[in-house]
This record gives structure tokens, sequence and C-alpha cells, in this order.
């Protein structure tokens, strides 16, 4: 049974609008239900670029659809708010972590498909507990975070939205080891959750210059390079999955052959 496709991208492009350098070139793309996409590639090949053209933070051509449907300005916000961009540079108002968690609460669009949802400070903290934060830094101004704690509660504020798709754009690279375990394994809980009000799978696109992580986190691969797309790999990971998953099968078929 084929999974259902959530995004898709068809011909996008984008340049460079001072040198007129092509950035993104005639790029088509499916996100499925349950995808984990692996984006690779050498610096400035486009992954940042593609991931800010998913979410409609540049104008390209091309077409996007979510769900079948394209986007119309309207829709943008709420649109954003089920497919979040996490930058290797969070961005945070001045103020204090609580209140850049409350924010994308307080805009119309928070509420886009209907749920309800409402800040709660419970389940913020605990997210910051997974990542052993303590409740105490919910009052410290962001401008005093180190780079590892400012991509923990830009983490935080993501999964406090409930996103079908996250974007994570080099997103443990100011992590440490510990710390990326516990922002991995995270992911991995979210991703394996299913979404209120929808019967398909969370997905996710991650890049990475670390192949071992490319390979823990993610099923298949696409490469950039120049602003294109290669065709798609599997990973070494998800390969051995699936030759577990076959070989318990030929098991089973040969013990019942033996009734």
């Amino acid at each position: 049974m084929s999974k259902n496709p959530l995004l898709q991208l068809r011909e996008v492009s984008r340049s460079d609008n001072s040198t007129g350098k092509q950035l993104l070139s005639s790029v088509s793309l499916d996100v499925c239900s349950g995808d984990r996409i692996g984006l690779v590639g050498g610096s400035g090949s486009g992954k940042s670029t593609l991931m800010r053209a998913i979410v409609m933070l540049d104008h390209c051509s091309g077409d996007l659809f979510y769900r079948g449907k394209p986007i119309s300005n309207d829709a943008i916000p709420s649109y954003r708010r089920e497919v979040i961009y996490l930058s290797q540079r969070p961005f945070f108002t001045d103020g204090t972590v609580e209140e850049n968690l409350r924010l994308p609460f307080q805009f119309k669009s928070s509420d886009g498909n209907g749920t309800g949802h409402t800040f709660q400070l419970d389940l913020a903290a605990d997210v910051l507990n997974a990542f052993e934060l303590s409740t105490q830094i919910l009052k410290q101004p962001c401008e005093s975070l180190s780079g590892g704690e400012q991509q923990m509660v830009a983490l935080t504020r993501a999964l406090l939205m409930e996103p079908q798709i996250l974007l994570l754009d080099e997103p443990t690279a100011a992590l440490d080891a510990d710390a990326r375990e516990k922002f991995e394994n995270r992911i991995r809980l979210w991703h394996s959750e299913s979404t209120s009000g929808h019967d398909d799978g969370k997905a996710f696109l991650w890049t990475s210059h670390d192949p071992t992580q490319v390979d823990r986190m993610t099923q298949r691969t696409i490469t950039m390079h120049r602003g294109e797309l290669t065709l798609p790999t599997e990973s070494v990971n998800h390969r051995q999955e699936v030759h577990k998953i076959e070989g318990h099968e030929n098991d089973q078929q040969v013990e019942s052959s033996d009734d």
C-alpha cells in the first residue's frame, strides 16, 4: 500500500536577486506520511535554501502542494504551523524562554487546524525535562542561552505546536554527544506518535554533515548539488532493518513449511 503524500514540490526554482545565481533548479520532491529523509550535500549546495522554500520564506517559481492542495496566501500561517523549519540559528524575540514558547499560541493561525490547542506550561516543562533542563530556564532571557540550549528550546517550541512535518537544518551542530542523543531520541518519539486530527504519520527532513547521524535517523537520503537533487538512496540502518524483517519472515515461512 502506497503512503499518503503530505508535501509535493514540482519544478521549484530560485535565483539570487542580486547575482542571478541559480540557487534551486527545478526541484521536485514528495514527502510522504512516515518519511524520515536525510538531505545531504556540501556547504552551499542548496539544502537550507530548499527548506526555506518549503516553508515559503523565499519567493520561488514552481508549485508546492500540501495534502494535495496548493497553498494560498491566506493559508500560509496555518501551513507553517504544521510544517515547521528549525534553522541552524533559532530566532527568538526579546524576552524570557517562557514568553518565546507562548508566542506562537498568540497568533490566530495557532488554531488553524481546529484542534483548539493552547499553550500548556506543564507540557513545556516535560519536554525541557527530557533535555535535563530545569524549569528555571523558563524565566531566563533567551539571549543568555548557550547555542545548545537555544536549539533545545527551539525544538520544544516546535513540538508544542504539534507539527506534521519538521525540517531540521543541522539541528544538533551546537550540541554535545549527550545532548545530541537526547535530541535524536525526542525526534524519534515525536515521529512515532500519532498527530491529533490526522490518521497519517509524521515526517521529517534532516540535514547533517555527519553521515553516521544520517544513517541513524533517516530511512532514505537525497543529495543536493548546485541546487539540484539526485536520486534517493536507502540509509544503511534502514537496509539493515529491512533485512532483519525479511529474514524473520523467511524464518517463519520455513517453520510453517515443516508442519
